[in-house]
C-alpha cells in the first residue's frame, strides 16, 4: 500500500461530523481554561447519551462514592478532565452507537481493563491516575474508527491474522493499512488537539517498552500487558508483562497482587457498559 493511499484511510477514518455535536463541542470547550465544572456540565446535559454515559462512568463502583451522582456537573469533578476528554471523544466518533455492531467485540470490555490498568500502575509511577485512566480507555481507538468507517479492511486484517498466528498484527496492519492502529488511533487524538504526550503514548503502545522514553507511553504498554494478564493472556504481541513492568522499574511477582488488583477494578468498571 502507498502512502497516499494509507494517508487517505487516516483521513476517512478520523473525519469529524459536519455538524458538531454536544460532545466535539465539549471537547473545545475543555481547551478553554476558564471553563468551570458547571460550563462543562451543562453542555454535557444538553446531550442526553453523552450525559448518560459520564454520569453512569462516575457511578461505577470503581470510584467507590457514598451518595450516587446525579448531575453532570458533579460527574465531571469526580472523572477529571482526561477522562471526560476520552469519553467526549468516544461520543464524537460514535463508539457508543447502539445500532448494530459499533466496535468490535470485546473492544469495551479490554479498553476499560486497560484504563483500570493504567490508573493503578499510575499510582505506582507518580503519573496522574485520571490521564493515564483516559488514555487506557482509548489506547485502541484506532481499531475501533477501521471498524466504523474501513469494515472490509478491518475483516481481511482479521483474516489474516487467523490465518497466520505467527504474524503480529501490526505487520498485518501495515501491509493492509499501511499503518498500525496505533498509528490511526494517534492521528485522530491529533485531530483532536489531545495533549502530544498522549498521542505519542498512542502511538507507542505497541512498541517495545525499552524504546520508548515517555511515562505516559511506557505505562500504557505496560496497562495494555497488565490487563490481557487479567484476562489470562500474559503477553501482547512480543510484550512481557514483566519487561512492560520492569520498563517502569516495577516489581510485580506472583504476591504483587497487580493483576488481581485490576480483575477487581474491571468489575467495579463493569456498570459503565449498560
Amino acid at each position: 500500500m502507498t502512502t497516499a493511499e494509507s494517508n487517505d484511510l487516516i483521513i476517512e477514518v478520523t473525519r469529524l461530523p459536519v455538524q458538531p455535536g454536544a460532545a466535539l463541542r465539549l471537547l473545545w470547550m475543555l481547551d478553554d481554561s476558564s471553563a468551570s465544572a458547571t460550563d462543562l456540565g451543562r453542555l454535557i446535559e444538553s446531550d442526553p447519551a453523552l450525559s448518560t454515559y459520564v454520569i453512569r462512568l462516575s457511578n461505577t463502583a470503581f470510584y467507590g462514592l457514598a451518595r450516587k451522582v446525579s448531575t453532570a456537573w458533579r460527574a465531571v469533578t469526580v472523572l477529571g478532565l482526561a477522562t471526560v476528554r476520552a469519553v467526549a471523544t468516544a461520543a464524537v466518533f460514535d463508539l457508543f452507537s447502539e445500532n448494530g455492531r459499533s466496535v468490535p467485540d470485546g473492544f469495551w470490555e479490554h479498553s476499560i481493563t486497560t484504563a483500570a490498568a493504567a490508573a493503578a500502575i499510575a499510582r505506582r509511577v507518580g503519573v496522574q491516575p485520571n490521564d493515564a485512566f483516559g488514555a487506557g480507555l482509548l489506547h485502541d481507538l484506532g481499531t475501533a474508527l477501521v471498524f466504523r468507517r474501513a469494515l472490509r479492511r478491518y475483516e481481511t486484517a482479521m483474516d489474516r491474522r487467523d490465518a497466520n498466528p505467527e504474524m503480529l498484527l501490526v505487520d498485518i496492519e501495515n501491509e493492509e493499512f499501511g499503518a498500525t492502529h496505533a498509528q490511526v488511533g494517534a492521528a485522530a487524538l491529533g485531530v483532536m488537539r489531545f495533549p502530544a504526550e498522549v498521542v505519542g503514548a498512542i502511538a507507542d503502545h505497541h512498541r517495545e517498552p525499552i524504546d520508548v522514553m515517555s511515562a505516559l507511553g511506557r505505562l500504557l504498554i505496560a496497562a495494555d500487558a497488565v490487563a490481557l494478564a487479567a484476562d489470562g493472556v500474559d503477553t501482547e504481541e512480543n510484550v512481557t508483562i514483566g519487561d512492560a513492568l520492569d520498563a517502569l522499574e516495577i516489581t510485580a511477582g506472583p504476591g504483587d497482587g497487580l493483576v488481581d488488583d485490576v480483575r477487581g477494578d474491571r468489575e467495579n468498571l463493569g456498570s459503565f457498559l449498560g
